[in-house]
C-alpha cells in the first residue's frame, strides 16, 4: 500500500480540493493527520477481497479519474472490498468515512441495500459496526457517509463493504459493484461546555445522576469528559445484556468437554470490556443491566442441547432453571474476579416481563426472535422465572448491591398493578430492593399526575425508586419546540423532587444516552446536543434546585462496623473481608466510617492491624479517636 506522509497544510487541502471537485489530476494513496484519499487511479492501495471474491482495478466506471475497484464472483452478502486501516487511524477520535458505490446490469432492479462496515479486534475476537447502510440506485454513483470513533483499544482496524446481509442472499444480493474515492477525514470534535453546572454535583444529596452509553457511544473523547463531568452512576446500554454475554461457542465446548453437561452456559465480558474499564478507572458505580430479559436473548440459550436448529424442541423447565442459576453466578463471579474494584450499585434483575395486553399481565409465550413481544422464559418456566431470577441474583450479587425490578409505560394504571403484583410477591420473600421505572417519555405523556400516582404506589411496597432509562421524545429542535421540552422535564424533575421531600426513596435519575445525535430514539431527546452542548432541558433542571440542610454530622462508634452496639470480632471479619474484596461493602450504611479506625481516609491492612490489636486490649482506644 503506497502511504505518504503529507507534511504541509497546502498538500492537504490539494487532496480536498481533489475530493470535492473531482480528479483533475489523480493522486495515489495518502495519508496525514490521518487523513486518507483512495481514488485507485495508481493501484488497490491495500484494498483486497474478504473471501473467495475477486478485487480488481477496473476502467470499465469510475466517479473521478479512469479507475475503479470492481468486486466479483461473490458468493455471500459479506464478500466485498476491504482495507486495513490500522496504522493511519488515530485511535479514539472521531472520523467522517465516505465511499461512493456503483452498479449496472440489465438483470438487476433499480435499487439495492448496501453497507459500509467497520470491523476490529477487542483483543478477544472480531467486533463488526455499522457505519452506513443505504439505498443505492442502479447506475447512478451513490455516497455511503457516515461518522464514528474507532475505540481506543482496538486492533486489526478494517474498513469493508458489501450488500446488506440477508440469510439467503438472491442472485441480485450477489450483485457486481464497484466503489471509488474512499475517503477517511478527521473530526474536529467540540469541548465539552466545562464552566456550567455538574449534574451530578446539583442533586447531590438527592439521588444519584448517571447517563448510560454505548462502547461505541463513549468512544469519542468529549463523550468520555461529559459521562465523568456530570454523572456518578453509569448504564452500559447493551454490553451486558443476555446476547453481549452468553459465549456460544465457550458453552457448547464446555458441554462437550463435560459430558454433555447443557447447564452450566459460559459468558464473557468482550463486549463490556471498555465500558468496565472506563467505570474502573474512573471510579464510577455501575447500575447493571440487565440480567433476564425475553429480548436480546438468543433462541439457543433456551433449546435442548443449546442447539441453533429452530425445529428442535426447547428445553425442560427444570434444565433451563438450572441455566438460568449458573448464568446469573456465572455473570456475577466473572465481574467480580476480572473487575473486583468496579462497584455495582444495583442490577436490573429482570426487565420486562409484563404485558397489561394479555388476561394474566404476562408476555405471551414463544420466541421474541420469531414474534417481536413473546417471551422464551414464559415458553420454558412460566412465571416462576421471576422469583428465581431474584433468588439466584441475591444468591451470588455482591454484598451491598440493590436489586431491581424495571420496566417501560410503569406509569399506566393497568401495568403498574401487574407490576405491584410481582413486587409484593418478591418483597415479601425479601429478595427486591427497588424499582426501575425506564421514564421514556413523549412531549404530552405521561401527565405529571399519573407519574405521581405511579410513584407513590411503588414507594408504598417501601422499596427504593430509580427513574432507569430517562428521555422525552422531542422530533423537533426549533427553539420553541426545545423550550416546550425544557418545560416538560423541569415539571419532572421538580415533582421527583417533591416527591423525594415526602419520603419516597428515590435513589437515582438515569438518563438514556450520551447526546441526541446517538440517542436510540433519533430527533432531539436529551440534555445535551449532537455538539455536547447544554439544551434549555438542561438548565430548566439544574436552576431552583432547592438546597437541601446540611445534615447532622454523623456520629459513629469506630469499629462498630456492623452498628450492632459493640466492637467485636464480627467486625473484625466484615473489615478483613473488605479489605481482601472479598465484600463489595459494610452491612450498614456507616461502616465505611467506623472501619476507618486510624482516620487516614483509606480502609486497608493498616486498620486491619490496627483493629486486631485493639481486640486483643494491646490498645485502648482507636487512633483516630485521638485526632
Amino acid at each position: 500500500m503506497l502511504k505518504k506522509k503529507l507534511i504541509t497544510l497546502l498538500t492537504v487541502f490539494a487532496i480536498l480540493a481533489v475530493s470535492v471537485c473531482g480528479s483533475f489530476l489523480t493522486l495515489p494513496k495518502v495519508s496525514a493527520a490521518n487523513l486518507i484519499y483512495d481514488d485507485f487511479e495508481s493501484g488497490l492501495n491495500g484494498w483486497g477481497p474478504r473471501g473467495p471474491e475477486t478485487v480488481e482495478l477496473t476502467t470499465e466506471e469510475a466517479y473521478s479519474g479512469k479507475s475503479s475497484l470492481k468486486v466479483s464472483d461473490r458468493t455471500e452478502t459479506w464478500n466485498g472490498p476491504m482495507v486495513d486501516i490500522s496504522d493511519v487511524l488515530s485511535l479514539g477520535e472521531s472520523y467522517k468515512l465516505s465511499v461512493y458505490l456503483k452498479y449496472v446490469g440489465n438483470s438487476y432492479s433499480n435499487e439495492q441495500r448496501f453497507s459500509l462496515q467497520l470491523q476490529y479486534n477487542d483483543g478477544v475476537g472480531d467486533v463488526y459496526q455499522n457505519i452506513k447502510t443505504a439505498t443505492v440506485y442502479k447506475g447512478a454513483w451513490t455516497l455511503l457517509e457516515g461518522e464514528l470513533a474507532v475505540p481506543p483499544h482496538a486492533q486489526d482496524v478494517k474498513i469493508y463493504v458489501e450488500t446488506e446481509y440477508k440469510t439467503s442472499p438472491n442472485p441480485q444480493d450477489l450483485m457486481d459493484f464497484y466503489i471509488d474515492d474512499f475517503k477517511a477525514t478527521p473530526v474536529n470534535m467540540p469541548e465539552i461546555e466545562k464552566d456550567i453546572p455538574s449534574l451530578k454535583d446539583v442533586f447531590a444529596g438527592y439521588f444519584k445522576v448517571g447517563g448510560a452509553t454505548t462502547v461505541s457511544e463513549l468512544a469519542p473523547k468529549p463523550a468520555r469528559d461529559l459521562i465523568l463531568k456530570h454523572y456518578n452512576s453509569l448504564t452500559f446500554g447493551n454490553e451486558l445484556k443476555p446476547d453481549s454475554v452468553l459465549d456460544y461457542d465457550a458453552t457448547i465446548a464446555y458441554m462437550e468437554e463435560n459430558g454433555g453437561d447443557e447447564v452450566n452456559p459460559q459468558i464473557t465480558l468482550r463486549a463490556a470490556r471498555p465500558l468496565l474499564e472506563f467505570a474502573k478507572e474512573n471510579k464510577i458505580p455501575v447500575r447493571g443491566h440487565t440480567l433476564v430479559w425475553h429480548s436480546q436473548t438468543p433462541d439457543w440459550f433456551f433449546r435442548e442441547n443449546y442447539s441453533k436448529n429452530e425445529n428442535d424442541p426447547w428445553a425442560s423447565k427444570e434444565v433451563m432453571l438450572q441455566r438460568l442459576e449458573n448464568y446469573i453466578k456465572n455473570v456475577m463471579e466473572a465481574l467480580e474476579t476480572e473487575y473486583p474494584t468496579v462497584e455495582f450499585y444495583a442490577w436490573d434483575v429482570v426487565n420486562e416481563a409484563v404485558d397489561p395486553n394479555t388476561s394474566t399481565g404476562m408476555r405471551n409465550p414463544g420466541s421474541n426472535n420469531r414474534t417481536p413481544g413473546n417471551s422464551l422464559w414464559m415458553q420454558t418456566v412460566g412465571r416462576d422465572f421471576i422469583v428465581k431470577s431474584f433468588e439466584y441474583a441475591r444468591k451470588y450479587a455482591p454484598s451491598g448491591c440493590k436489586l431491581f425490578y424495571n420496566d417501560y409505560n410503569e406509569y399506566e394504571d393497568r401495568k403498574c398493578d401487574f407490576i405491584i403484583e410481582i413486587l409484593t410477591e418478591l418483597k415479601e420473600k425479601g429478595l427486591v430492593d427497588g424499582m426501575g421505572m425506564q421514564s421514556h417519555w413523549v412531549m404530552d405523556y405521561p401527565s405529571i399526575s399519573m407519574f405521581e400516582k405511579s410513584i407513590k404506589r411503588y414507594a408504598a411496597l417501601g422499596l427504593e425508586i430509580q427513574l432507569t432509562e430517562l428521555d422525552i421524545k422531542n422530533p423537533d429542535n426549533n427553539p420553541s419546540a426545545l423550550e416546550r421540552q425544557a418545560t416538560r422535564y423541569q415539571q419532572l424533575v421538580t415533582k421527583l423532587i417533591d416527591l423525594k421531600k415526602e419520603g419516597a426513596n428515590i435513589t437515582a435519575l438515569v438518563f438514556w444516552g450520551v447526546t441526541d445525535s446517538t440517542s436510540w430514539l433519533g430527533g432531539y431527546p436529551l440534555l445535551f446536543d449532537g455538539q455536547y452542548k447544554a439544551k434549555p432541558a438542561f438548565y430548566s433542571i439544574v436552576n431552583n434546585v432547592p438546597q437541601l440542610p446540611t445534615p447532622t454530622p454523623v456520629k459513629v462508634k469506630y469499629g462498630d462496623v456492623n452498628e450492632d452496639g459493640v466492637v467485636s470480632s464480627t467486625d473484625f471479619t466484615y473489615l478483613k473481608r473488605y479489605v481482601l474484596k472479598i465484600l463489595s461493602d459494610f452491612p450498614t450504611p456507616n461502616g465505611k466510617i467506623a472501619a476507618d479506625v486510624n482516620g487516614d481516609g483509606n480502609i486497608n491492612s493498616t486498620d486491619v492491624t490496627i483493629m486486631k490489636r485493639y481486640l486483643l486490649k494491646v490498645i485502648d482506644v482507636f487512633p483516630v479517636e485521638n485526632k
